[in-house]
This record gives structure tokens, C-alpha cells and sequence, in this order.
């Protein structure tokens, strides 16, 4: 457009300056950067964009994983199962010789039932997620001093802002695109039709043109924060 500044960009109706939503990125930790890159490449895959990583105490990455619900096989990842969650993913390369006290899972996406139980059981000591899931999320299951006894769970999230949205958002995206009746969908409108309305506001701005296209996830990740902040 005549007379832009060249630092600004526009993707259909969603447009940004790139400085400012590349320095919330950057704000995040490695391991939380690495899990929202994992959500996209699982969005590429064609399935649910959710991705997750174990951290050790330097911060460096001992395991990763992402949604594989409805991909096609990928060894060593479980996928084209109910069971392929991200978290799961993550957690299973993780060599039974030893326990994780002093290990954390990132997630982009709160957990489920079923993988804040595979991260107790895994030994695994703190857990960190991006997004919330008022619908399926169930961290709040650890601070349950009967379920996790003499094993303590540290638990931070969701993360406040553009980034929680924009986490939550990506999987609702997904959701409306796919399964627009569905049970998932229903619920996230009687719960928080805030988080579905990010989810709109990413459709929007051109997710699923931006992962037809095969774009990487630095590459799409501006437009698609720019979105989760004009939907706050």
C-alpha cells in the first residue's frame, strides 16, 4: 500500500508491525516457543495444533511431542489414535531409568484428564501450559494433595495476554473449522465464547490458507498474535 512504512504488513483483514509482535514472541522461554512451533507443524500435519515439550533445569529439550490425532503414522509418534495427544508424545521417549522431579512439561494447550495423569505417572515435577481449556483442560486435577500424595506437581498457566489467546485460539480455530456442531464447539460456546471468538478471529486472518501454503510458523505467527490481540 502507497505510503506504508516498510516495518508494516497486512494479511487480509488482520495487519501488524512485525517488531512488536516478534518482541512478545521472543518473550517467551525456548521451551514455550518450541511447543507453539510444534502446535503449527501438528496444524500441517492436519491435525489438532497442540504441541508440547519436556524441559530439564537448564531449560534444554529432552522430549517433544504434538497432537497426531488424526495424521497419518509417524513413528515414533502415536498417531491416528484418540490417545495421540501432544503431552503423551513428549513424555515418551523419556528413558524409565531415571525420574524427572526437576523436569517440566510445556504444553501450548491445558491438558486433558488423561495426560496430566500420564504426566504424574511419567514423574515428571512442573507443568507449564499456554493456553487455557476451560473444556477439556484439567490441570487443577494436581493440585489435588490425594491424587498426587508425595509427588507434588508444579503448575503455571495459562499464560495472560495475546499468547494465552493465541494458543487457545489455535485449537479452537480447529474445532470451528472442522467440527463446527460438534460437541467441542458447543461447549466453548456456553463456557467461553471469548476463546471461540479467537478462534474466529484466526480463521480470519488466514490460518488454514497460511498451513495449506506450507508456511513456517515464523513466517505465520505474526498475522495470527496481530488476530489474538484484536480479539481481546
Amino acid at each position: 500500500m502507497h505510503g506504508q512504512s516498510p516495518a508494516y504488513r497486512s494479511f487480509g483483514p488482520c495487519r501488524y508491525w512485525p517488531s512488536i509482535v516478534a518482541s512478545v514472541l521472543t518473550e517467551l522461554s525456548g521451551p514455550e516457543q518450541a511447543c507453539l512451533e510444534l502446535a503449527w507443524q501438528a496444524l500441517l500435519a492436519g491435525t489438532i495444533p497442540v504441541g508440547a515439550v519436556v524441559a530439564d533445569t537448564d531449560g534444554a529439550v529432552i522430549g517433544s511431542g504434538r497432537n497426531a490425532v488424526y495424521a497419518q503414522a509417524e513413528p515414533p509418534l502415536i498417531s491416528g489414535s484418540l490417545l495421540a495427544h501432544a503431552e503423551i508424545n513428549a513424555l515418551l521417549g523419556l528413558p524409565v531409568a531415571r525420574s524427572y522431579p526437576d523436569c517440566r512439561l510445556v504444553t501450548s494447550l491445558e491438558p486433558c484428564q488423561m495426560c496430566t495423569g500420564a504426566l504424574r505417572m511419567a514423574t515428571v515435577g512442573a507443568l507449564t501450559y499456554l493456553g487455557a481449556d476451560p473444556v477439556n483442560g484439567t490441570s487443577w486435577i494436581l493440585e489435588s494433595a490425594r491424587y498426587v500424595g508425595h509427588r507434588p506437581v508444579e503448575v503455571t498457566g495459562p499464560r495472560a495476554g495475546e499468547t494465552g489467546r493465541l494458543a487457545s485460539g489455535l485449537a479452537a480455530a480447529y474445532h470451528l473449522r472442522h467440527r463446527p456442531d460438534g460437541n467441542y464447539v458447543a461447549a466453548y460456546r456456553r463456557v467461553c465464547p471469548d476463546l471461540l471468538a479467537v478462534g474466529t478471529a484466526l480463521i480470519d486472518a488466514g490460518m488454514f490458507e497460511l498451513a495449506a501454503e506450507g508456511q513456517p510458523w515464523s513466517v505465520a505467527a505474526p498475522a495470527l498474535l496481530a488476530a489474538a490481540q484484536r480479539a481481546a
